[in-house]
């Protein structure tokens, strides 16, 4: 029977490995190889990253894959992340394991999978590295990672008191932010619509949608993304479908007191981008798709990005035209 490598199942949070490997020896013997993935942003206040293993066994593949422990190790890691300035550590924190971020079902075991997680505030701009080390068998991973800086939103204006006009001027609006050039390769956009339903019994449901934008090429250090404003509202009318008499959508009172317009702005590491593109290479068998890792004596990903978000409330003139617009008069907004 054929041997086959499966990788971890990180693939549930982060939406970044959908392959198997096949770089290996199938007749090879046994060599344990830790898996780290993990995405760090440092507007975030908790990281988590994805310490797990690659397996080799004979049988169904697919059944192997849903044993919990094919792909995730016992508490027998220490998982430390470094702070590094100029090849010296200047801090070291404990991750500390977890299993509170459930996995969807899938090809691979859940609900059950092991994080490891800091609430470290990590610096934009610093290095950090990540050192896994099995305590029984003494094999070390590790991998090292740029922090993104954080952007700087020059337009619009508006997003000073957090009120948005979408209907009183008809010309384009207009998103424009800059960045740290040096270790940012991606921009990209996203408006993501926040909305409560409420049916005719007066039950609440907290929904949303994303309006994803095509990424941009910066002019020089400036990013800017336009759109009409009048597909704002088709966007919306899009995506909410109409659910006839007695129903309710309501953008004012929304869990947590958030705002119902989610501005969305992703920066991107040059490993990050590298290892997208490749995944999404065309080709003619999945497992034909060449690999990439940034990880020393093991596989995965572990890189910096950013996702900087600022929330937002359609102002009166914004609000009237949700019951004006064709594309969104029919489905019951109130405020």
């Amino acid at each position: 029977m054929k041997k086959i490598f499966l990788l971890s199942a990180f693939a549930a949070l982060l939406g970044l490995f959908n392959s198997c490997s096949t770089d290996f020896d199938v007749a090879a013997p046994y060599k344990e190889i830790i898996v780290i993935n993990g995405l760090l942003n440092p507007l975030d206040s908790v990281h988590y990253v994805h310490v797990g293993k690659a397996f080799l066994g004979e049988g169904d593949v697919f059944k192997m894959a849903q044993q919990a422990d094919s792909t995730n190790y016992a508490d027998i890691l220490d998982v430390k992340l470094e702070k590094v300035r100029l090849n010296n550590v200047d801090s070291t924190f404990i991750m500390q394991r977890t299993t509170e971020i459930a996995k969807d079902s899938g090809a691979f075991g859940y609900p059950y999978q092991v994080m490891y997680k800091t609430t470290q505030k990590l610096l934009p701009d610093a290095t950090y590295r990540i050192v896994v080390t099995n305590r029984e068998t003494g094999v070390t991973a590790r991998s090292t990672a740029k922090m993104l800086k954080d952007v700087t939103v020059n337009s619009p204006n508006v997003l000073l008191n957090n009120i948005i006009d979408l209907a009183s001027n008809p010309v384009p609006y207009q998103v424009i932010y800059d960045f740290t050039t040096g270790n940012s390769f991606l921009h990209d956009f996203t408006i993501r619509f926040h909305y409560r339903e409420i049916s005719p019994s007066n039950v609440s449901t907290d929904k949303s949608f994303d309006w994803n934008f095509n990424e941009q090429i910066p002019d020089e250090s400036e990013v800017k993304f336009i759109f009409q404003k009048n597909d704002f509202f088709k966007a919306v009318g899009d995506n909410i479908p109409e659910r006839g008499p007695g129903y309710k959508i309501r953008l004012d009172s929304l869990a947590n007191g958030k705002y119902p317009i989610e501005f969305i702005i992703a920066e991107a590491s040059e490993d990050l981008v590298t290892h997208y593109r490749l995944q999404n290479t065309s080709g003619g068998i999945v497992l034909d798709k060449p690999s990439f890792t940034t990880v020393e004596n093991g596989l995965g990903i572990f890189t910096g990005r950013l996702l900087h978000r600022e929330f937002l409330f359609p102002n009166a003139v914004t609000q009237a035209a949700f019951d004006s617009s064709e594309y969104t008069r029919d489905l019951n907004f109130e405020f």
